[in-house]
């Protein structure tokens, strides 16, 4: 619906390198050229300060981009949508969920979706950080996640309902953990090198973690490593690069060549589903109240 060829101007308006712009899109930087001088001559405002050293992004070319990438998000939406109609879908939801939530609601998801053939359901994962952002924007109907996420929020602009709560556990490959005294999470915490997917902003961010283990442990470990998915975090686990902190509800965690230790961190983890409250999608209502 958007032209195609607004992608020049938004990935300009990214890496602001009109050989790079044109690298991405597999075209010369004679047509990103001749795209940008059409589009600032259209609108008749200029979008880039261009000189032999730099490119840069003008006032009113910020603002496009920032409107340009909100209507674009809307855009795939509504292709979507209009297909999930066509297809004569009564109804249509996008879930996020955060890293470690599909383990424990392919049941849930199963009996939603027998009970409800009607509905089409897309899924999607992203980072805590993500998840919110899009359920934000409209990006996304609901969202399944750590209830740090809920922090994001003012409580007035999102409903909510519990899913399933679990502790977590500290994981190590056993030739790390026999190095160590059995069951000293604070041994190995300080020692070896923390594998975590948490974020460098956000709800579930790196700041969040020390924070939690010095109050909790009184000692925070001297090297992380960050990864982005529950795999990449247990392969790097199996690697002996190091030890992660998981939910029970991680499964990879019980291999027999691994030691999981309880974390003495007071409650469990409670995991949420959430909606905005502003949202008038009867699907995400639906599955928000399904049983």
């Amino acid at each position: 619906m958007l032209n195609k060829k607004i992608e020049y101007f938004i990935t300009l308006a990214e890496c602001l390198s009109f050989t790079q712009a044109a690298a991405a899109h597999s075209v010369s930087q004679t047509a990103i050229s001749q795209y940008i001088a059409s589009l600032e001559s259209r609108l008749q405002v200029r979008l880039f300060n261009r000189n032999a050293h730099a490119v840069t992004l003008t006032d009113a070319g910020a603002f496009l981009y920032e409107r340009v990438t909100f209507l674009l998000r809307y855009d795939s939406d509504t292709r979507k949508r209009l297909i999930a109609i066509a297809e004569q879908y009564s109804g249509y939801v996008k879930v996020g969920i955060g890293m470690y939530e599909s383990r424990h609601t392919e049941d849930f998801f199963s009996r939603f979706l027998i009970a409800h053939p009607e509905i089409k359901v897309d899924i999607f994962q992203y980072p805590y950080g993500a998840l919110t952002e899009k359920l934000k924007s409209g990006e996304l109907d609901v969202i399944l996640a750590n209830v740090l996420c809920e922090k994001a929020f003012s409580k007035e602009d999102i409903l909510s309902r519990p899913m399933f709560e679990s502790f977590n556990y500290l994981v190590a490959d056993r030739t790390i953990a026999e190095k160590y005294p059995p069951g000293d999470a604070v041994a190995l915490l300080e020692n070896e090198c923390l594998i975590t997917n948490c974020e460098d902003t956000g709800p579930n961010s790196m700041d969040m973690l020390r924070q939690m283990l010095m109050r909790e442990f009184g000692a925070v470990p001297k090297r992380f490593s960050q990864t982005n998915s529950t795999n990449a975090q247990m392969l790097m686990v199996r690697a002996r690069h190091g030890v992660a902190i998981v939910p029970d509800i991680v499964p990879e965690a019980r291999e027999e060549n691994l030691v999981r230790i309880k974390m003495n961190m007071g409650e469990m983890t409670r995991y949420d589903m959430v909606r905005l409250a502003s949202s008038t999608n009867p699907a995400a209502q639906m599955l928000m109240e399904f049983q």
